[in-house]
């Protein structure tokens, strides 16, 4: 297949030709940085079955487009506003999300990296609901089924060093950094910094020791960030626990998401929290709501307040631990019959079921027995 690739940053088109030429040996690749001799390229003789550029360099040999088999838009971001005139894929994300992104062009369809891969959010209006509790039981009792799992918090304050151990407190800067200036070099970033706790048997980055670091994620980054771990292939479930908000940010992150547990509690002031940000996304949201699994936690019996969220009821209620209040580490917050019966009723509504994988070779090729270590490889 011949292929012709052109962007103007020569370092850039050079690590991502030298990429796709490695990883599809049967494509005839030429590489160009200026518009003149992509233009002379265009106008000579053979047919490109392939033309992946950036906007601008797309934009100036449009007239010659009718010689070009299929076309590939390198964005810095996606936009709807451009009609859909090719197949875009975000240029600077981890060079086999990039791939992906080209095959999905190819095909016609979807670009997302896997999407055998399921991102499931773990949300709520308000701090204090206990996201990181359900998300860590979550997973444990998904890896219990054989699933690969990867814990991602987006807390700008995120206190899970008390459960991990302090690690690598930059660890998502420096990913981040990767990701923008270097991002042939993020696949090896991440196996550099990722870690595996061994009693949740998920894969996971250190706390941040600054909350600027979050801060200043954007959604655009934070999608394709969340692209590379799914391009990765390693993982079958990635759960994030962001902080609670109502921004920007936080909308982009429930609308690409395959599946939220939106948590509330029996608490006046929370539901109403609740439903005001609901109003207030009610437009952004659309047809994504169906996506959300509304569930009450720390449930004590039967509820004082007036359930006026969508559904008539939660979809799940998970028991209040008050012993929880204290605990420090990892395995004191699994051991409650009656909480992971709860757990295993929201994995049945995510349909994480163990009949889904092959537990025994996601337990080798995934994380893998051999790992003891909470500090083990990724």
């Amino acid at each position: 297949m011949r292929v012709v690739l052109a962007a103007m940053q020569r370092e850039y088109t050079a690590k991502l030709a030298d990429y796709l030429r490695e990883e599809e040996p049967n494509w005839d690749i030429a590489a160009f940085t200026h518009e003149s001799a992509l233009r002379r390229e265009l106008q000579g003789s053979g047919v490109i079955d392939l033309l992946i550029g950036q906007i601008d360099m797309l934009l100036e040999v449009a007239s010659l487009s009718d010689r070009v088999g299929k076309i590939v838009a390198l964005v810095e971001e996606r936009d709807k506003n451009r009609g859909g005139k090719w197949q875009e894929v975000v240029q600077y994300q981890p060079l086999p999300a990039i791939l992906s992104g080209i095959r999905g062009g190819l095909s016609g369809g979807n670009v997302l990296p896997d999407s055998s891969c399921q991102v499931v959010t773990l949300f709520s209006a308000s701090g204090g609901v206990g996201k990181t509790t359900v998300a860590l039981n979550l997973i444990r009792q998904a890896g219990e089924r054989g699933v690969r799992t990867f814990y991602l918090n987006l807390e700008a304050l995120n206190a899970t060093s008390l459960l991990f151990g302090k690690g690598e407190p930059d660890s998502l800067s420096r990913l981040l950094y990767s990701l923008q200036a270097y991002p042939e070099k993020w696949g090896e970033m991440l196996k550099e910094l990722c870690r595996h706790q061994p009693q949740l048997r998920t894969d996971y980055l250190d706390a941040t020791d600054h909350p600027g670091e979050r801060l200043a994620l954007t959604s655009e980054l934070m999608m394709t960030f969340i692209e590379g771990l799914k391009a990765t292939g390693k993982y079958d479930l990635i759960v994030i626990d962001p902080d609670s908000g109502a921004g920007d940010w936080h909308c982009s992150l429930v609308q690409m998401s395959d599946r939220v547990i939106w948590l509330t509690a029996d608490d006046a002031q929370l539901m109403l929290k609740t439903e005001k940000l609901l109003n207030h996304w009610h437009n952004k949201l659309g047809e994504n709501m169906s996506k959300i699994i509304f569930a009450l936690n720390k449930g004590n019996g039967s509820m004082v307040n007036r359930w006026n969220l969508p559904g008539g009821k939660p979809s799940a209620t998970l028991p209040y631990i008050p012993q929880w209040k204290t605990v420090d580490q990892p395995g004191r917050l699994l051991g409650s019959p009656a909480y992971c019966g709860a757990v295993e009723q929201l994995l049945a509504l995510l349909r994480i079921e163990s009949s889904t994988v092959n537990t025994k070779r996601r337990r080798e090729e995934g994380h893998g027995i051999q790992r003891s270590h909470i500090r083990g490889a990724c």
